[in-house]
């Protein structure tokens, strides 16, 4: 869904804000905010909803790496969990974004032949990796807190469409 459509407009932004707005007046802030998480995750999986089991996925595993980052005292085990989550989000990005043009190549230098199915690019695969991967980095320097999940994936998934 794009900033400027019909259904954008005078759909989703209508319920967004009056959800938001309603929702903050009940004494917990929690309910707006898990609202407006539920509907940057169904404005995300608008234009395809299999590309939202990324973006879940994604949080989770860079959420719980950094809640293991908390309780990690060792440097040794807060560079093996650092350098998982790197792995982790780079290897994400490299799949969707980069491993076709990988084949492509080794077919044409190497005369390979592998045959597969074109990956479809997720929207904004890189802007959520590396705000994820930054995060991260935050966590393991000791310069940013952990924060409960719903803040967390408030963060990550606010209106997501580049």
């Amino acid at each position: 869904m794009l900033f400027n459509s019909v259904i954008f407009i005078v759909l989703f932004l209508p319920m967004a804000l009056a959800g938001w707005f309603l929702l903050q007046k009940l004494e917990n802030p929690a309910y707006a905010k898990a609202f407006l998480v539920g509907m940057s995750l169904w404005f995300y999986g608008y234009y395809n909803v299999s590309y939202l089991w990324i973006l879940l996925a994604s949080l989770g595993l860079n959420y719980g790496i950094s809640l293991l980052l908390g309780g990690c005292q060792g440097i040794r085990g807060r560079r093996i969990l650092l350098g998982a989550g790197l792995l982790g989000n780079l290897g994400l990005l490299f799949y969707f974004k980069y491993f076709n043009f990988f084949v492509d190549n080794c077919n044409f230098f190497l005369h390979a032949g592998i045959e597969l199915e074109k990956i479809a690019l997720p929207l904004g695969i890189s802007f959520f990796t590396f705000q994820q991967i930054s995060f991260l980095v935050e966590r393991y320097r000791g310069s940013a807190l952990h924060y409960p999940i719903l803040d967390y994936a408030f963060f990550i998934s606010f209106f997501r469409s580049w």
